[in-house]
This record gives structure tokens, C-alpha cells and sequence, in this order.
């Protein structure tokens, strides 16, 4: 597909911060090539209207919704993007879209998320309540218990579908179906998300890009940088260069 951003020198530049489950954007929008990752995205325009490209159409407004696993390029000036993990608990009350949507958030409604990831020592808990809050979610029932043990195992770096499936007490097949059908995603996409936020909290903390990637689970940088750029569209180099990455 062909590019629709004009700006192509334009740069990513502010603070990003990736947090269990959550990960949050702010500032000057740039250049990006169609991608498409495992978490749902919210973008709310700080200074513009917000547009997003997608297989079905052009959707422009003052808020974005985009669903996990849809392709898309994204056109902002100064912006707020929150990326929900597909297995978060947030996430249960996002599914069910399947294209792009303008959704009723303004900059106001975010502006308590900007405020606690400039507090000192602020904590994972201050960051998701106040996304929770701007996206105006409703307490959900608590999670199936398998859910939590397959995150728990993730979390441990038990990525392959048998372990995952033996964890659950499942046949790897019917743990495959179980995983789409409650996430939308197939296992595999997923873990790739996964190993890149993990190499992103890694790089918060100081790691250099390599030791980073390998921590994560990826084979080398190379690795790591073809799926940093498949699932944000743009290189790690030029998206890092002014981006402030701040540790959890």
C-alpha cells in the first residue's frame, strides 16, 4: 500500500512508557509505514484532529479507536496513544470492533495520565488508573483463572503453545482456538508483541539494544529491529533517536 503521510521526515519525538499490560505515548507524532501490532490503540490529538488509515477507509476525528491486529498508518501532530495488551484486563472491555473509529476522549480526559507519568516514582497502578479513567471502562468480573495462568506463565517466558497448553491442562489445538477466541490474536503474533515491550522495558532500564533483544527473547538486533519496525512502522533507531523511554 502506498504511503498517505506527506511529512516523511517528520520524526517521532516526547516520552513512552510501557508498563504491565499498558503502554502509553506522548508527544510529536512522525512518519511511520503501514503496520500493524497486538494491542489495541487509542490516540487522542493534543493540539489537532487525529486520522488513521486503514484496508477500510479514512477515519479522522479528536480520538482514534484501533483494534489489535488491524493494519494502519497513523497521521497526528502532538498526541496521546495508549497501547492495551490483548490479554490485559482492560482489554476485555475493547473487543469487538473490527475497523478504525472516532471515539469521544479529549485532551482533558488524559490529561491525569500525562500528570502521573510526570511524578516522581509514580507507580504502574497511577498509570492505569487514570488510562482506565479516560477510557471510561466498567469493572469487569474478575478473569478466568486460566487466563491468569497463562499470564503469569508469559511472564515467566513460557512462550511456546505446548507449555502454554500444558499449563491449562489443554491440548496445544484446542489452547490455540481458546487463545483467538479470547484475545482475537493467534498465540504467535501475540508473543511477538510481547518479546518487543519486554525488549522496550529492558532498554528503559539501560540495556543496550542488543543485550536488550536478546533478553526478550530475540535472536540478535537485526531480529529485533524487523519486528520493531513490522509492528510500529518505523525503524528503533529513528523512533528512540528523540523519544524518551522511561523505565516502570
Amino acid at each position: 500500500m502506498k504511503s498517505w503521510v506527506t511529512a516523511e521526515t517528520v520524526r517521532w519525538a516526547g516520552h513512552a512508557w510501557v508498563g504491565p499490560g499498558i503502554g502509553v505515548f506522548y508527544g510529536r507524532a512522525g512518519h511511520q509505514e503501514w503496520h500493524l501490532h497486538q494491542a489495541h490503540q487509542i490516540s487522542v490529538g493534543l493540539d489537532s484532529t487525529v486520522s488513521v488509515q486503514t484496508p477500510m477507509g479514512i477515519q479522522t476525528g479528536g480520538a482514534i479507536f484501533i483494534p489489535a491486529g488491524l493494519k494502519h498508518q497513523l497521521s497526528a501532530g502532538h498526541v496521546l496513544s495508549i497501547y492495551v495488551d490483548a490479554l490485559s484486563e482492560e482489554a476485555r472491555a475493547l473487543r469487538g470492533a473490527e475497523d478504525a473509529r472516532v471515539i469521544l476522549i479529549t485532551p482533558a480526559d488524559v490529561a491525569p495520565i500525562v500528570d502521573a507519568l510526570h511524578e516522581p516514582g509514580h507507580t504502574d497502578l497511577q498509570v492505569r488508573t487514570g488510562v482506565r479513567q479516560a477510557l471510561r471502562l466498567p469493572d469487569l468480573p474478575p478473569p478466568d483463572p486460566r487466563l491468569i495462568k497463562v499470564i503469569e506463565a508469559l511472564s515467566r517466558g513460557q512462550m511456546g503453545r505446548e507449555e502454554l497448553a500444558a499449563v491449562v491442562h489443554l491440548a496445544p489445538t484446542r489452547f490455540s482456538h481458546g487463545f483467538v477466541e479470547h484475545t482475537g490474536l493467534p498465540l504467535r503474533s501475540y508473543v511477538r508483541w510481547l518479546r518487543l515491550t519486554q525488549a522496550l522495558q529492558h532498554l528503559a532500564k539501560g540495556a543496550r539494544l542488543t543485550d536488550a533483544a536478546h533478553q526478550a527473547g530475540f535472536s540478535d538486533s537485526a531480529h529485533f529491529s524487523r519486528t520493531f519496525r513490522a509492528l510500529l512502522g518505523i525503524d528503533p533507531s529513528s523512533a528512540l533517536a528523540e523519544v524518551h523511554l522511561q523505565e516502570t
